[in-house]
Formats: structure tokens, sequence, C-alpha cells
């Protein structure tokens, strides 16, 4: 099973990432991860937008806002002479541009306006008029588009690359004769998504029928360094050369379709001044000579006009505001490329090999990780990308995408903790059908945790071996009808049991009344000695607990007397499955096993209920010393050859009687005389410590004998029949 649990998870780690990356490729381009990357990095505008540095100086905005328009009548109502009483009063200040982001498509019907219009411009060389391209494909009949006087904007003829994708259109409403012969014209198109009306990219050239037209902030720069149409390079998807004065040029990135990506700044940065306000300004700083403060400088300025009042139309969504005039869209675009502050997109396909390779990175530790830290590192790694992704923008404006690389990539880590929670789960369940009667559920729970699943076949592990039997249980198959007989012995090894698994302990098997257990596998249990030392006494505490409920329910006087003997050893044994690949069977072997046994049966020769070796003893006061014990002997058992020092577990100190521990002194007294062979002063001593033993075979039913009354007989043997001069205390059992 765990091979398969391996296979699983490395298929998981496989295909996961790789059927995601081409999910991702399939719909990176659609309207609805376009519009949720969006919302992405139009956070990112707002969040940078306090450390946004000031625009460029050279930029005026002058808007036709509401007090314009209450000043100077409805929109519909003006004339183009006010047009060109404004461009007149500039000559006091003369900017280095004027650019209007309007329209002048239509005759004036007063020809007079227009003609004054024009007579304005006239005396602003870098004055240019905006244009819309009409992206229709239809084309009108015997209308000469793009018109003949528009040839004055040259076209820009050194264009590499496809142009098919470029904005294009059969016809633009163009400025009238008259103003396209004493300006310059650019077109303002800026395409809006469809999904939330934003304009991110604006396209910096346009195609009327086969000829291309600069944009309107094109064609400041060109009028800015004084750069024809022939001077113009366009690659298309790469990027737009226009020379400068000094010798360099620009160069200016631009996608496929022939459009810089906007780097959107604190648009409040760029401020704007009333139209009319402005002109009334003009008006007195040529009488007074004065220009007051709050007011752009104008003299050498890019001066742009364009419409900002709340009741016309050409307002748009930015990123920092639902309705902002759109002239300001085209400022921000001249100002990104008057400080070179452009922003730019990582690849497509970059995008997605990192977060693959990220993915593969981050699943391969956190497979055998715990569940939490597999679901937590996902998000925190997400949120450490987003930190870093907004850092990088701020400081380089580099887009990192953000919805489908994170999204691709908690779908990766889903997918797998998904896989791994299904996995674990069937793995609890197959643990709990071959453990869930051996060890408690918490147990059950930490194997599941280790991925450590049980095999066929065992390994040699350090563990304390429990072996317990109920004294005399022969007679109570014969005294106890087969359903009493049941019924006791499930009440019994339910109490026992409960008591071993709860300490960490796992069972191994029941023979009838016998209850086998280990201690530090199939997981390792620190201080095992101890731990299984505890039990010992909270069994004997609980069988105690039973012969009192046994004795109010007016049981048997057998079932009241009922007493278990445990045996106790710590060692190396081989522990694993030793059954077969249907049936499953997890038990332990070993010579430490049998000498488990061995002080269960032994326990009986020296009246205790309780025997453990030395070396468990020793383990178990190394982790805590709180029991006490009494030194039993030193003996050879039955089959073997060396040794043992065997000791009975007495209770933990605290809970010990002084009378009891008067015993174990006199005991102990006692046993050096016997081991000096010194058997009179022995038998003495024995026999008072035989007094104060709890266990008095002529005052509690069942006890034959204790360990002061065997070492009694013992000695009075050796004084008939001593020992030889070589002995050195150790006894020899006869039997198992």
């Amino acid at each position: 099973m765990a091979q398969n649990k391996n296979r699983r998870r490395l298929l998981t780690l496989l295909v996961t990432p790789a059927l995601t990356a081409g999910l991702m490729a399939l719909v990176w381009s659609t309207d609805f991860v376009t519009e949720l990357e969006n919302v992405t990095v139009d956070r990112r505008f707002r969040a940078r937008a306090s450390s946004d540095p000031a625009p460029d100086p050279r930029i005026a905005l002058i808007g036709i806002g509401d007090h314009s328009l209450k000043k100077a009548g409805r929109w519909e109502e003006w004339t183009r002479n006010i047009h060109g009483a404004f461009a007149d009063a500039l000559g006091a200040r003369p900017p280095k541009i004027i650019a209007f982001d309007l329209f002048f498509s239509e005759p004036s019907r007063d020809p007079s306006h227009d003609e004054a219009f024009a007579f304005a411009l006239e005396l602003h060389p870098g004055a240019i008029t905006g244009m819309r391209i009409d992206e229709t494909t239809a084309r009108i009949e015997n209308d000469p588009l793009p018109p003949p006087y528009l040839q004055g904007t040259r076209p820009i003829t050194n264009v590499i690359g496809d142009t098919s994708t470029m904005l294009h259109g059969t016809r633009a409403n163009a400025p009238i004769r008259l103003l396209a012969e004493v300006a310059w014209t650019g077109f303002v198109n800026c395409p809006a998504s469809k999904s939330d009306g934003m304009r991110r990219a604006i396209p910096l050239v346009g195609m009327v029928q086969d000829k291309i037209y600069p944009s309107l902030v094109l064609q400041i720069l060109m009028q800015l360094e004084e750069a024809s149409s022939e001077d113009i390079e366009v690659i298309m998807g790469n990027s737009i050369k226009v020379p400068k004065i000094n010798g360099s040029f620009w160069e200016i990135p631009i996608d496929e379709t022939g459009a810089m990506a906007i780097n959107y700044r604190n648009t409040e940065l760029l401020k704007i001044t009333d139209y009319v306000a402005t002109m009334g300004e003009l008006g007195g700083y040529q009488e007074t000579g004065t220009w007051p403060d709050g007011y752009p400088h104008l003299i050498d300025q890019i001066v742009l006009v364009g419409q900002s009042a709340e009741g016309l139309q050409d307002l748009g969504p930015t990123p920092y505001s639902p309705r902002d005039p759109l002239f300001r869209v085209q400022a921000t675009a001249l100002n990104n490329i008057l400080q070179s502050d452009y922003i730019s997109i990582a690849p497509k396909g970059l995008s997605i090999v990192i977060w693959l390779l990220f993915a593969w990175l981050t699943l391969l530790p956190l497979r055998k990780a715990p569940v939490a830290l597999e679901m937590l590192l996902p998000f925190l790694i997400v949120a450490i990308y987003g930190l870093v992704s907004f850092y990088i923008f701020k400081h380089q404006s580099l887009i990192l995408p953000f919805v489908l690389p994170v999204a691709g990539f908690i779908l990766i880590h889903t997918t797998a903790i998904g896989d791994r929670l299904i996995a674990e789960l069937q793995e609890k369940r197959y643990i709990k059908g071959v453990f869930g009667s051996y060890v408690s559920p918490e147990i059950v729970d930490q194997i599941v945790d280790s991925g450590k699943l049980p095999e066929l076949g065992g390994e040699e592990v350090d563990i304390s071996i429990l072996f317990s039997d109920i004294q005399g249980f022969s007679t109570f198959s014969e005294q106890l009808s087969p359903v009493e007989l049941v019924d006791l012995m499930v009440e019994y090894l339910s109490e026992m049991t409960d008591i071993i698994t709860d300490d960490g302990g796992t069972l191994d098997k029941y023979i009838g009344d016998a209850i086998d257990a280990m201690y530090g596998a199939p997981l390792s249990l620190e201080n095992h000695a101890y731990v299984a030392v505890g039990s010992t006494i909270r069994m004997q505490k609980k069988q105690i607990e039973l012969q009192e409920k046994w004795k109010s329910e007016g049981r048997k006087e057998l079932i009241q007397n009922m007493r278990t003997r445990i045996g106790l050893n710590t060692g190396t044994a081989v522990v694993g499955n030793m059954g077969s690949v249907r049936r499953f069977n997890y038990t332990m072997m070993g010579d430490s096993v049998n000498l488990g046994a061995r002080c269960e049966s032994g326990a009986k020769s020296y009246g205790v209920y309780t025997m453990i070796t030395d070396r468990t003893k020793t383990a178990a006061v190394s982790a805590k010393d709180d029991v006490i014990y009494r030194y039993l002997d030193q003996i050879v058992v039955k089959g073997k050859t060396k040794p043992v020092k065997v000791h009975e577990v007495i209770g933990f100190k605290h809970e010990t009687s002084p009378e009891t521990l008067d015993c174990l002194e006199l005991y102990e007294q006692g046993l050096n005389a016997y081991l000096k062979s010194r058997w009179s002063e022995a038998i003495l001593k024995f026999e008072k410590a035989s007094a104060l033993e709890l266990f008095q075979p002529d005052k509690k039913t069942g006890v034959v004998t204790n360990p002061s009354r065997v070492m009694i007989d013992r000695c009075r043997i050796y004084q008939v029949s001593p020992p030889p001069p070589s002995w050195d205390g150790v006894f020899q059992m006869t039997s198992k």
C-alpha cells in the first residue's frame, strides 16, 4: 500500500502541474481572466500612488470644465472663435506645443469663426488638432478618404512587421481643410476595455486605408523634437523610434498592434486648469505683466486642451477614478514617454514555466510535511509573491501576472492536498482495520502521520514487552457458565486493554485470559519502559477497583478475589507482520519476548503480582524515579544459562504506605544476610518482613505465599544443604 501511495503522489506531482499549465495557456487570454488580472493591476496602481513621482513639468493640462461652460455657455453653443481667442491669448505666453484633444471635422456656420481660429493657430508652429479614425470597415461611396488635404500630416512610411492588427479604418474624422493646412493632426483613438471601460493601452500609430498616421501623443513628441514622419521608424511588436534634436532618439515600446501600455501614475498629479479661467488670466497678463500662482507657466510648455466638465461625454474610468477626463489619459501616455516611464508585462510563457517549476519545487518538500503546513504554506507563498510582485511593480513598473499563475499554483497544491487527504483517509481506514483493536485512535493517527505503513515482515526494535495472566484461571472455567465467563472476560479485558492502549501501548494478542502487549512499536515511544511500568501499576489498581465493583454486585467469591499477574521485560525484539499477504498478524518475537513471558509465570513462584527484569527497572528509573521497586532475586530461567535480576513493582512512591516501606527495608536486610550465607540472620529479618507483607496467605483468599516466605523456605533448605562455596546468589528456576 505504501508503494501505491508513493506512485499516486508521484503521479500527482508530475501530471497535475503539466495539466494545470496547459489549462493556464488555454484560458490566459479569455475575457474573464483578463478582467480579473486587470483588477489586480489597478490595485497595484492605486497602492503605489502615494509614492508616484511628479509628472514632467513641461506638460500643462487646460480643461473645458464646469466653470468654462458656466461662463461661455453650453458646449453645443461654443463657436470656434472662442478657441481662436484662446490660441491668440496664448501668444502672450507662447507654449512649445498646443494640442487640442477636440474634433473640428465640420465647418462652422459662420466661416469667420474658422478663419479666426486658423489665423490664431498659424501663430503656433507646434499646433496640433485631433482626429478620429473610424474603425468601421464600410466605406461611403464617393468619399475621398482620407481627405487629400490630410496629406499635409504626412504618413509614416518606415514600418516593419505585420500591420494587420494595427488600429485601422477606411475613413477618418479629420479637421476641416482650413485648420489642417495650419496645424498638425494626430488621432486620439484610445479603445476601452470591453469588460470595465478602462483604457490600458494607447495606439501610437493607426492606419487609414493603406496609410499610417501618428497619434496625437506621437505627433506631440514629433513636433517637440522637430521630427518629420520620414524620420520615424516603427517596428511592430517592438518599438517606435523618434529622433531627438540632440542626436539620440526616443525608443517607445509597443505591442503587436502598435499600442503602448499606459503606466498610470497618480492622475491627480496632472493638474487641470480651467480653459476660460486661463484665457482670462492671459488677458490680464497682457495688461499687467503679472502671472498668478496656481496656473501653469505655459511658456515653452506642452499645452494639452480637452474636455473635463462632468456633463460632457469625454470622461471614462482610470485606476484612480470612475470618471476621469480622457485627455488626461493622453497626457499620462505622453508623460510616460517624456520620463521613459514605461510599463512592461512579464511574458506569458515565462510566467507559466516559472510557476510550474515553483509548484514542483514546493510540492517535493511538502510531500511529507504535516497537512496543516501543506495547506498553509501555498497561501503564505502566494502572499509573499503578492508583496514581491508589488515591490517589483512599484520600483520597476513590471507587471508580474498574478491571477492565473496564483490560481494555477493553488490548484496544483489543492489537488495535491486533496489527493493526500484521500490517500490518508484510505490509509487510516486500512490501518484502523489492521490496528484499530490493538492501539488507541491517537496511535492510529500517528501511524498515518508517520507515513510508515505496516508491511509484511519484521524489524528489530527496542521495546518493552508486557504479559498478563489471571491467577488460577482454570478454576474460573470450571465454576462459571460459558456466558458468565465471556461476560467477565469482556469486562476485564476491556478495562486492562484500555489502560495499555491509552498509555501508548500496542495490543499483540489475547490468549484466553492472557494479554500480550508491547510498548515502542509500531511507533517509537519515548521512555517506553517507564510508561509500561506505569501501566502495570494502573492495571493492578484497576483490578482492585473491579474487585470492589464485583463485590458490590454480589458476584461469586471467586470473581471477587480475581488477581492478575504481570511480567515485564525491555529489550530488542523482531516486530512486524508475521502473518501472510492475506491475513495480517502484527506481533513480536525473540528472546526478550520469551523473558517477558517468564517474568509473568515466575511471579507466581515469589508470590508477587508484577515482576520485571532489571533492564526494565534501570530504563524506567533513568526516565523518572518515582516508583518503588523491590529487588527479588537473581535467577536463571528454564532453558537459559545467563542469570537475570528481577524486581517487584510496588507502586508510586507517593502512594506507598509506611508499613510497606518498613517491610521492604527488612526484606532488603534479610536479602543481604541471605547473599552472605548468614541463614539464621536472614530468616529473622524475613520473618519480620513477612508480618508486614501486603499479601498474607492466611489472610487473603488465593494468596499462597509472598517474597518473604519464599526466602524463609529457601534459607531453611540452605541451612540443611548449603550451596557450594562458589555460590553467587543465583537461583536456578526449574519451571516456566
